[in-house]
Parts: C-alpha cells; structure tokens; sequence
C-alpha cells in the first residue's frame, strides 16, 4: 500500500469514528433531555386536553337532561314531588399538569367546577314553598340549560385549539340548539313574571300611620 493509499485510509478511519462519535452524542443528548423532560409535552397536552374533553362531554349530557326535568307532584300530597335526574356532577383528570394547556385554557376548565358548586348553592339556598316552590324548577332548568352551553362551548374550544374531533351524536340530539331555546324559553318566562309583578297592587296595610297622607296640620286648623 502507497503512503497515499494508507493515508486516505486513515483519514476516512478517522471521519467515520468522528461521525459515529458526533452521532452517539446526540443521541445521548437526546436521551438525557428526554427522561428530563419527559414524554413528548405535545402528546401530553394532547392526552389531557382528550381527557378534559370526555369529562365535559359527560358533564354537557348530565345538564342537558337536568335542563330538561319537570317534577312530578304527588296526587294525595302536593307539597311533595320528585324529579327524574340528579344535579350533574363533574370529574375532571386528577393530579393534572393543567400548564400544558395554556393558561387562559386551563383556568376556565378548573372553573367549571366552581361554577356547578355555586349553581347549586344557589339551588339549595331557595325555601321552597307550594304551589310554586318559589321558582326553584324554573331556576333548575335555567341554571343548568346556561352551564351547559358554557361547558359545550369549551368543549369545542379544546377541540379547536389541540386538533381533537368533536363529539358525534345523533342526528336527532342537537345540546347546543336545545340550550339555546331553552335559555330563550326560561328569559321569556322571567320576562312575564317580572311584568305581572308589577301589575299586582300592594297590599294595603292594616296599620294607621300616625302621620297620614290626608292628616291636617295642627297649625292650618287656627
């Protein structure tokens, strides 16, 4: 072999060594990075966002049949009733690493359950009084029709923001137009409750004010 010979050889000896060395200390960079890191964070966010979405859902169907609930009244006793759903719950992911979807995100998820809790506060703080039960089934569908709508829209927020199919439903179940008239219905009923409140009289008094509107004054009568 040619002193050129073995020099050409050495060299591409010392390329493919160099190559191999380059190529293994980026792997182990990569390496390093990964378990330091973690799983791919795009593939988390996604997982998450999946399971924040499947959550919702359930908790979008649950205020839809609450929306949806007349009570049903006991013949002998009036006073008592019944209704045919339980108020929804939620059950959001535990322990999630609610950063990896943004904060604005993240925040109005972690909201949801605060905004079920206060609905039904407000629910259970109404003293319910037959024949009417002051509102209390009126509220309960207004309460839950609005909710929701609030948490199909975020649905469809995760869904648009981390690439996710929406929910498929039937073609015969449509929540969003459903909420919609519902909300429309309970506004038109607030609406005539507040015009017939005005038009009731108030109750006149049984008390004898003790100065009265026709009252004389005692320096008019000298």
């Amino acid at each position: 072999m040619s002193p050129f010979d073995l020099a050409a050889v050495t060299f591409a000896s010392g390329a493919a060594t160099g190559a191999l060395s380059l190529g293994v200390y980026v792997w182990l960079r990569g390496e390093i990075l990964r378990r330091r890191v973690g799983p791919n964070t795009d593939d988390a966010a996604r997982d998450l966002a999946m399971q924040s979405v499947l959550a919702i859902d359930d908790f979008v169907g649950a205020c839809y049949i609450a929306a949806h609930d007349f009570p049903e009244y006991d013949v002998d006793d009036p006073e008592n009733f019944f209704l045919h759903s339980d108020d929804p719950v939620i059950v959001l992911p535990k322990d999630a690493n609610w950063s990896l979807l943004g904060r604005e995100l993240a925040d109005e998820i972690r909201w949801l359950p605060n905004r079920l809790r206060n609905v039904r506060d407000g629910l259970e703080s109404i003293e319910i009084e037959p024949p009417e039960f002051n509102d209390l089934f009126e509220h309960r569908q207004d309460d839950y029709a609005r909710l929701g709508l609030r948490a199909m829209e975020l649905v469809e927020r995760i869904c648009a923001e981390h690439l996710l199919p929406l929910p498929t439903r039937p073609d015969y179940y449509n929540p969003r137009s459903d909420f919609v008239d519902k909300i429309r219905e309970m506004d038109e009923f607030w609406r005539r409750r507040a015009q017939s409140a005005r038009h009731v009289p108030d109750e006149p008094s049984n008390v004898t004010p003790i100065f009265g509107r026709n009252a004389v004054p005692e320096t008019a009568s000298t």
